[in-house]
């Protein structure tokens, strides 16, 4: 059926496969006091400096072009659902293809995959796309978090936060990111991987041109330095059906740690990134 993104939307990106829409947004805000009244005041600011200055490593850089998928899941996993077996190893395979590409490791997903969440899900995939490139792993989703990233994910917007969780979690820097599409994997190969300028028209609205700043935003958002910070946390939210909107926060922090409702040592003990097994 048809449909449409308002054009007031920030860093929007949408594209269509038949009668199916997929719609990514993207934003970067740097937060420069724990004061509520103040980082109320000052956020969201849309910063890049963190994310792509002129010395980026090989593996940080953007791509040169927007990548197809291949395979190409799209279809299948229209019909079939994000979490059919099928559609995982196609998504995942098209995924690893770009990492080939781009000389990294290839993605391995922890045996238990299956078994988690959409937003767990969409946490792993983020953290084994940073640790493919050297970056530091966000450490876990907490609660407070995860409720902001469902809260957007159900009104199909990219996170934002303000005051008081600004000032409980001592959040500096934050980037969050939003997508409609064919689940966690489907959207990493978007965000990451199909995000910039083309000249048979730009999926990105955004990146209408070659070199626009907001070209490659949600790649930045995910491969984010948050240089100084101590502590990357995370939340994640879908809204359903599930896997059809998956928001994501993604923060540099200082301060106490809360608990975590998922960690990446979690992903870690079932085997992601190729680590050995450790879970019972």
């Amino acid at each position: 059926m048809p449909g449409f993104l308002s054009p007031t939307r920030p860093s929007a990106v949408t594209r269509w496969f038949g009668c199916a829409a997929v719609a990514l947004v993207a934003s970067l805000a740097a937060v420069v006091t724990s004061t509520p009244a103040v980082a109320r005041a000052s956020a969201p600011q849309l910063v890049r400096a963190a994310a792509h200055g002129v010395s980026k490593p090989d593996k940080l850089r953007d791509p040169s072009a927007n990548r197809s998928a291949a395979p190409d899941y799209l279809d299948f996993c229209a019909v079939n659902g994000p979490r059919n077996p099928t559609c995982v190893k196609r998504a995942l395979k098209a995924i690893n293809n770009a990492h080939a590409a781009e000389g990294i490791r290839k993605m391995i997903l922890p045996s238990d995959y299956a078994q988690l969440t959409t937003a767990e899900q969409t946490f792993v995939i983020t953290d084994l796309e940073r640790v493919a490139r050297g970056l530091r792993p966000f450490v876990g989703l907490t609660a407070r978090l995860n409720q902001n990233a469902h809260h957007a994910a159900v009104v199909r917007d990219d996170p934002t936060l303000l005051g008081a969780i600004l000032s409980l979690l001592g959040v500096r820097e934050y980037g969050s990111i939003w997508a409609g599409d064919f689940g966690p994997l489907a959207s990493d190969f978007d965000w990451m991987y199909n995000d910039g300028y083309s000249s048979d028209g730009s999926v990105n609205l955004d990146c209408t041109r070659p070199g626009q700043s907001g070209c490659w935003g949600h790649r930045h958002v995910i491969l984010g330095l948050y240089s100084g910070l101590p502590h990357l946390l995370a939340g994640g939210g879908t809204a359903k059906p599930a896997g059809a909107s998956i928001a994501e926060v993604l923060c540099g922090t200082v301060g106490h740690v809360p608990a975590l409702t998922y960690s990446w040592k979690d992903a870690l003990a079932f085997g992601a990134n190729g680590h050995k097994v450790t879970a019972a």
